[in-house]
């Protein structure tokens, strides 16, 4: 059976409440942002806040700090009758204990993680909806770090600061570099936009590239011209979800296509690069540096070459977190509620055959 688009129902006069079932920490606030939908929405809570109490045996398992997750007793009631479930991650099991569950709506901007535990095999009726481009803003901020700090040498700035000496060198300019972007979603168009700010060139890697390109963008480039468009890069980014197309496609080969003075960006996944081929890249001078915010496995381990390269800038990543994260998921939540109520296409919705 395949997920269609709900009919029109917000006006139906016999019309029953639609159950949401909300798997992570929300505030009185963005709950009723989700309430002002529609009367006919009831939010259920997969999660509590949680009491202080000094019997609480050690090891509870909590949601977030402060909150408690209902025990499976408590939780299966509420999947039983859920329609909608607004989520990050959670158990592919909840699929068979939710029959008339009809749409996924995630807080993620990639669907890989839930693909790859099985989502659509086991519940093809469902609808999912990513939260892609509630990460525009904090992640491109965090790609023009990266690009400032390896342009004007900040981490040799940083080691020569924890030593106390005085290193003066002469830092490179972003401006007039070129930005190679893999991949045109709502983070990397607003990259994009704020490096031709700076003065940089920027072309992109694209699997449908529009025929002529315009600013911000001074070319298109089509995924079989991927070494044609690393081999004119000061920087690359990875910004292209992880498909089974993309994955290792950072391989030996391109990695070899790219400038030696090129720097490697990657806030997609860490599966689109080959990780041990990057390594010996960063190793040999093949390319200049990296910086990292996925990893093949997370967290990186400590073992990893990664950590003690002076040419690596690493984050956890993190470059999509920000104090405005759920209140974001939530609009667009709201949005796609109101959409799916009166029957008409929600946004970001997930092709299984693409996988984004």
């Amino acid at each position: 059976m395949t997920a269609t688009t709900p009919t029109p129902t917000e006006d139906a006069p016999d019309a029953g409440p639609i159950y949401v079932l909300v798997n992570f920490p929300l505030d009185d606030t963005e709950r009723q942002l989700i309430q002002d939908v529609s009367s006919r929405v009831q939010i259920d809570m997969s999660m509590e806040p949680e009491q202080p109490d000094a019997t609480a045996p050690a090891g509870v398992v909590r949601g977030a700090p402060g909150w408690r997750r209902l025990d499976d007793a408590e939780l299966r009631p509420l999947l039983a009758r859920a329609e909608v479930l607004f989520t990050f991650r959670f158990p592919v099991e909840w699929l068979l204990q939710a029959p008339h569950l009809r749409w996924i709506q995630l807080t993620s901007a990639g669907v890989d993680h839930m693909i790859g535990e099985g989502l659509f095999d086991r519940r093809s009726d469902v609808l999912v909806t990513t939260a892609s481009g509630i990460h525009a803003i904090p992640i491109s901020e965090q790609i023009i770090g990266y690009i400032l700090a390896f342009s004007r040498g900040f981490l040799r700035a940083w080691r020569a600061q924890r030593e106390a000496r005085w290193d003066r060198y002469t830092p490179e300019e972003a401006a007039g570099k070129t930005l190679g972007i893999v991949g045109y979603g709502p983070i990397a168009q607003r990259t994009a936009a704020l490096a031709h700010a700076l003065g940089m060139r920027v072309v992109v890697v694209r699997h449908t590239p529009q025929a002529q390109a315009e600013p911000p963008i001074e070319r298109f480039y089509t995924p079989d011209q991927l070494h044609e468009m690393l081999g004119v890069s000061d920087f690359v980014l990875l910004a292209a979800p992880f498909t089974p197309q993309t994955r290792g496609m950072i391989d030996a080969a391109a990695l070899a296509a790219m400038r030696p003075t090129a720097v490697l960006i990657n806030i997609a996944r860490g599966g689109l690069v080959d990780e041990p081929a990057l390594i010996t890249a960063l190793q040999t001078g093949q390319i200049a540096g990296a910086a990292l915010d996925v990893f093949a496995q997370e967290p990186l381990p400590a073992e990893s070459p990664l950590w003690a390269m002076q040419n690596v800038f690493i984050t956890p990543h993190l470059a999509g977190a920000n104090p405005s994260y759920n209140r974001r998921a939530t609009e667009l939540f709201c949005d796609n509620l109101r959409r799916y109520m009166a029957g008409e296409s929600l946004r970001n919705r997930v092709d299984p055959a693409r996988g984004y």
